[in-house]
């Protein structure tokens, strides 16, 4: 059986008699990488698991990634991807809230296949300039992944947006929508 005194105290002074102690430093070595064998298996538990899961179709597919803003044409600046108001649209309208509509679009000259504006024709087209997406940008790019039209696999849109008036005098907002991608 150990006695109380018998037991070497962990704090305080060192007891009469007792010898000091003394560590000589352990020589340095250039440290190894030496991976743990359960580093190793649960590394490979994780990497079987993403794959099961990304076979099962549990992750949608990669997208690429885009810049905040790009400039197109000139001085309208397009921003990369849909507003979340149009997030929900089909193949048509696409683009947005308000009314979409090809005879909108310019057919010819530098600007082919952006609104028309009141320099191209005056009085009946006019340009909304930085209202979408926070005031920022003249329009942006809208994608719907499945068939529209002559688009099999899916159309990348430029929605650029302005104003159209009509017969009576009344401004109402219009977009031009012309495809950039069709996926066959």
């Amino acid at each position: 059986m150990i006695e109380l005194e018998d037991i070497p105290p962990l704090r305080g002074p060192r007891p009469a008699g007792a010898s000091r102690v003394r560590r000589r430093p352990v020589p340095q070595e250039e440290p190894r990488f030496r991976p743990v064998r359960r580093s190793v298996l649960t590394g490979l538990a994780a990497a079987g698991a993403t794959a099961g899961l990304k076979a099962l179709g549990v992750f949608p597919p990669a997208r690429e990634a885009l810049a905040s803003g790009f400039q197109l044409v000139g001085y309208y600046d397009i921003y990369p991807r849909c507003p979340s108001y149009a997030a929900n649209h089909n193949c048509s309208p696409g683009c947005g809230p308000s009314y979409v509509c090809s005879w909108c679009c310019r057919t010819s000259g530098k600007y082919k296949g952006f609104h028309k504006s009141g320099v191209s024709n005056p009085g009946w087209y006019k340009l909304r300039p930085n209202q979408c997406y926070g005031g920022g940008y003249d329009g942006w790019l809208w994608a719907y992944s499945k068939s529209c039209g002559q688009c099999k696999k899916g159309v990348t849109w430029r929605c650029h947006d302005g104003w159209k008036k009509s017969k009576k005098g009344n401004w109402y907002k219009t977009i031009c929508r012309k495809a950039m991608a069709c996926k066959n």
